[in-house]
């Protein structure tokens, strides 16, 4: 099969007749009679920043932080001792003992990467055998701030070239046209409470949208706050960031923005709010769905009163699993396989906002292969509870889906350098075999909405570039079909090929692909996964 699929990838890809500057133009006109835009991530954007230096060009200079620095003095040491989290004495004392060893000079700083090989060298069993709240503990209270020469906290950086990744540049160019349509001087929240550390996320979220001459301001709405400000107890942050978060020393860290998280407790719910209603728009940091809905539904899943605030902004940006809690619901957990969810394991679901409507959203999607196990999830859901979900959307990394909500009708549209993955459960249940249909949507694509259904636009369709010539696929079954994102690329190769049918396996699972009277192919663009697909049927059985 690797053989075969390579022959498609050398096919020359002449450019991209349907232009996203075109695209985008004729939205930024509709954009003007909107109610809301809602822009969802597939994955944190590629850029070059002063932390992620892999993705820098050579001539590239930042002046932020290049990573998080630590020490190990004999004053850290001693807090630890004192402060130890848990009951476990004597693995206290091993730990003491081991930080004894591979003690620094006051002066040295190191980075964790160090840290953790030092701590490994002198007693990596020792280290194994600390529970995950023992161990950020002890790594949260050895974290140092990153200052300037003049004692100024150095914040994370962005290239604003973004390292000519095209792709996060059209998403980016997207996002801030968008809100200059919106306001002639647009302000942005961000939210990093997925994050463990929402502190040292705050840098990078806030960033990523000045680099695009945004005015954005990180809003501390962390667990420690949201406990904080619903009890009453703004004096108690330090102790909650222990007990809500697992989080320690960030006073010392972040002072800045533990001041920030003190100073809108302080000022209280109504201030909270109003601060949100007068933003333009809001963007979710990725991480944890979980941490994220935490800040958003209280222990009895009912919103708390910021949240209708947030979900109302005219513009909504997601980024990876900020972007799943966009949809009515969230799969948990959000690591499954598809093989883990084909062969049963339980998925449970969490409330998402609902500022996307029309089904759950997966991200990073086809790059981990999780078509089946979406497909398998929808099916399950929608066998129990017919209106529960019945469509799933899977967004590719390096990619955006993009809502826009308008008086005059809503729609859709791809941004970015591969695709989104549209999913739509079978209504008659199979016992047999699991069927559902499959659509692909390249960058570029424009999807219209009719009540619930969608389906690819007149225009995208009639913008579609001419078939090329290729070989017939062969007749083989196609096996490891889980696997590096092989799913995608058989998919991609069925539709430049205009083939009716295929098999692949993965395990004891054998799958169908097969094109019936509503499928319809369309080169959408010339790049890798340019071929929107449209209601290619699935069909999943064991052996």
């Amino acid at each position: 099969m690797n053989l075969w699929l390579r022959q498609y990838k050398k096919i020359p890809l002449s450019g991209v007749l349907f232009s996203f500057f075109s695209t985008f133009a004729s939205f930024h006109l509709l954009a003007k009679e909107q109610d809301q835009t809602v822009i969802l991530l597939g994955s944190t954007p590629a850029v070059c920043s002063s932390v992620k230096r892999a993705n820098c060009k050579p001539e590239s200079k930042l002046e932020g932080k290049e990573y998080n620095t630590y020490t190990i003095t004999a004053k850290q040491i001693s807090k630890i001792a004192q402060y130890w989290p848990t009951n476990n004495a004597k693995l206290k004392d091993a730990t003491i003992a081991t930080l004894n060893k591979i003690k620094l000079p006051d002066s040295k700083i190191i980075s964790k990467a160090d840290l953790l090989w030092r701590w490994r060298d002198s007693n990596n069993q020792q280290l194994q055998r600390l529970s995950q709240q023992e161990y950020n503990y002890v790594v949260d209270m050895l974290e140092v701030p990153t200052n300037t020469k003049s004692n100024v906290r150095q914040k994370e950086q962005i290239n604003s070239e973004f390292n000519n990744q095209s792709s996060t540049n059209e998403i980016m160019q997207f996002i801030a046209g968008t809100l200059k349509v919106n306001s002639s001087q647009p302000t942005m929240l961000t939210i990093t409470a997925g994050s463990r550390d929402p502190y040292a996320a705050a840098d990078f979220s806030t960033a990523l949208l000045e680099q695009s001459k945004i005015n954005t301001q990180w809003l501390a709405l962390t667990p420690a706050l949201v406990k904080a400000i619903t009890t009453n107890r703004c004096d108690k942050l330090v102790t909650l960031r222990h007990s809500q978060m697992g989080m320690y020393n960030r006073e010392a860290v972040y002072p800045d923005h533990i001041k920030a998280e003190a100073a809108l407790c302080n000022r209280g719910i109504d201030a909270l709010i109003t601060l949100i209603n007068n933003s333009t728009g809001v963007m979710f940091a990725g991480g944890s769905a979980k941490l994220l809905h935490n800040v958003l539904f209280d222990e009895n899943n009912k919103p708390f009163s910021w949240t209708h605030a947030l979900k109302s902004r005219p513009v909504i940006i997601g980024i990876d699993s900020g972007s799943a809690i966009q949809g009515g619901f969230v799969n948990m957990p959000d690591n499954l396989t598809s093989l883990n969810i084909l062969n049963g394991e339980h998925v449970s679901h969490i409330k998402g906002l609902n500022t996307f409507e029309f089904g759950t959203i997966n991200t990073q999607f086809s790059e981990n292969n999780r078509t089946l196990g979406l497909a398998s999830t929808l099916l399950r859901d929608s066998n129990k509870n017919h209106n529960m979900q019945q469509q799933g959307f899977g967004i590719d990394e390096n990619t955006a889906l993009v809502l826009i909500k308008s008086a005059k009708g809503n729609l859709m549209t791809v941004v970015g350098e591969n695709g989104v993955v549209h999913l739509t459960a079978s209504t008659k249940p199979n016992k047999k075999e699991r069927q559902v249909s499959y659509s692909y949507w390249p960058a570029g694509s424009i999807i219209t909405i009719n009540n619930t259904a969608l389906s690819l636009s007149t225009r995208t369709i009639n913008s579609a570039l001419p078939n090329i010539k290729i070989p017939a696929l062969p007749a083989q079954r196609f096996k490891n079909i889980l696997t590096d994102a092989k799913f995608r690329s058989l998919a991609q190769a069925m539709c430049l090929s205009h083939a009716k049918e295929a098999d692949a396996q993965q395990s004891e699972f054998l799958i169908g692909l097969t094109a019936n009277a509503s499928t319809a192919y369309h080169r959408v663009n010339a790049k890798e996964y340019g071929c929107a697909i449209s209601n290619l049927n699935i069909a999943i059985r064991s052996i």
